[in-house]
């Protein structure tokens, strides 16, 4: 079924065309985006989908092999009707799908949720969604903002796609402009060169040296390095030098300078490189470099990955000016290899997000899961359940409740000694990791001074009636295994947790 072309739906299907995305296999950084989705769901299918004027074309398949469905059989059509996150806990009991093919009858799917891929103008190209084949109960406002916000992340990767799209585009009409020049051939290699080096999974710095080293062995250079800001520091490293290169040129190159000094200063807040042919006469100009016989530069950023930002600086001896072929060497591979830092920067967030609890920012029950697989012996484990929490919540409501998870899981992690690694699987239920822990005993007096902390903390802070129970175990004495370990902990804990009803009921 083809939807009635409205100025409204006209424009959105230009918005999605902008993309070139429709059609086509699923794309792994999709893919990627929509596991996530599956797994903090729980749910055994999520789908990442966009919505053309007549079908709606899977770009990411999670627990089903789906390409394209027509339209009007599309829930995602729905959603991309609304700006928010659509949920039917119940689909069979839904009036606008319990007649829908994939609903009816034993097997269907019952739940679903999605929420719009939104682009930054506006329109909603189409969707991230879950499915479940059984009923859930409503969906929260937090899980509503973890779908909204992945959903979200997969409108940056597909902005960062296409403006990848858009610089392979113009590397190839700049291409056509220098054909028959000597380098073209030499300058295109290079580029391609470092677009694949993307696809190496290489650390940031290994990726930019490697990227600056490409380009100053083509484009006759005497010398090229990077800069590496971190903190208001700027360090300068050699990638790249003319054999012939004098000691009295590279010293200066080399040389530590003061905030806004220097070549490479120059670009830290710009996006296109800048081009110096005559530096002598530039007004930037170091002295010392002058005297060196510097004659021209280039200088350019080279993105960003977390708190650390790169920077290119080039440097020629000889008179010459910059043809428009170099020009687009450095234009397009410096936004190459920026591409590439934000595409590493956006995995890295969605690795983080994924082994977060995002209540209280702990690691959570997959992050644990991981660190056991390491934990070296001998290792202590305890497993804390948090007293009370419950009744605040039926007393209170859980918007006051999250309010004392948020508050002891801070409270209890500022006990902790350093290297003590602090989890939460869920509900009130949290997980201590002890590397080199000595004896049970000294084990269970340091997790009852940290949990005393603790629990005093939120005491203070109205919630007197908290407390906690906890039960320890240490790996290679009594348990064989970390996993083991913390079986036995969490047996220890249940145990307290009775002690401590008992004396309650028979103080009472």
């Amino acid at each position: 079924m083809t939807v009635l072309a409205t100025p409204t739906e006209l424009a959105r299907l230009e918005a999605l065309a902008r993309y070139a995305i429709v059609e086509g296999v699923p794309e792994a950084s999709f893919t990627r985006v929509a596991e996530l989705a599956a797994q903090f769901f729980r749910a055994p299918v999520a789908l990442l989908n966009f919505v053309t004027s007549d079908r709606t074309w899977s770009k990411a398949c999670v627990g089903v092999d789906l390409l394209a469905v027509d339209r009007q059989l599309s829930f995602c059509a729905r959603t991309i009707e609304q700006d928010g996150v659509l949920v039917s806990p119940d689909l069979s009991q839904d009036s606008r799908f319990l007649n829908h093919p994939v609903v009816r009858g034993e097997g269907g799917y019952r739940f679903y949720a999605g929420a719009p891929l939104r682009t930054p103008d506006g329109f909603n190209i189409g969707t991230l969604c879950v499915l479940d084949y059984v009923p859930r109960a409503e969906v929260t406002a937090l899980e509503r903002e973890a779908l909204a916000n992945l959903a979200a992340l997969a409108v940056e990767g597909l902005e960062l796609r296409r403006a990848q799209l858009e610089a392979e585009r113009e590397a190839v009409a700049r291409q056509q402009l220098v054909e028959g020049l000597r380098r073209t051939t030499t300058y295109a290699e290079t580029l391609a060169a470092i677009s694949a080096l993307s696809d190496l999974n290489l650390e940031p710095g290994e990726l930019v040296g490697t990227a600056v080293q490409l380009v100053a062995q083509v484009s006759q250079l005497d010398w090229a390095g990077v800069g590496v800001l971190r903190g208001g520091t700027l360090e300068v490293d050699t990638v790249w030098s003319a054999p012939d290169l004098p000691p009295s040129l590279l010293a200066p190159l080399m040389r530590q300078t003061a905030a806004g000094e220097g070549l490479v200063w120059q670009v830290v807040d710009s996006e296109a490189p800048r081009f110096v042919e005559d530096y002598p006469a530039w007004p930037g100009a170091r002295a010392d470099l002058v005297r060196a016989g510097l004659q021209g530069a280039v200088m350019a950023s080279l993105g960003t990955f977390q708190d650390t930002q790169y920077l290119l600086a080039a440097v020629r001896r000889m008179p010459q000016l910059w043809s428009r072929a170099d020009r687009d060497l450095y234009q397009v591979a410096t936004r190459t290899v920026a591409g590439a830092l934000l595409r590493q920067e956006r995995e890295r967030r969605l690795a983080h997000e994924a082994t977060r609890d995002p209540l209280t920012g702990l690691g959570n029950r997959r992050a644990l899961e991981a660190a056991l697989l390491t934990l070296p012996a001998p290792a202590g484990v305890a497993m804390v359940d948090l007293d009370g929490f419950k009744q605040v919540n039926d007393r209170e409501g859980h918007p006051r409740g999250d309010v004392l998870l948020r508050l002891f899981a801070g409270a209890f992690a500022a006990e902790l000694p350093d290297d003590a690694l602090l989890y939460r699987l869920g509900g009130d239920e949290f997980v201590v990791l002890y590397p080199q822990a000595g004896d049970l005993e000294g084990l269970q007096a340091d997790v009852l001074q940290h949990l005393d902390g603790a629990v005093a903390t939120a005491r203070a802070a109205g919630f007197q009636e908290v407390g906690a129970s906890f039960g320890v175990a240490l790996w290679s004495a009594g348990a064989p295994d970390p996993q083991a370990a913390l079986a036995l902990a969490d047996q220890h804990m249940y145990e307290d947790k009775r002690r401590r009803a008992t004396f309650r009921k028979r103080a009472g």
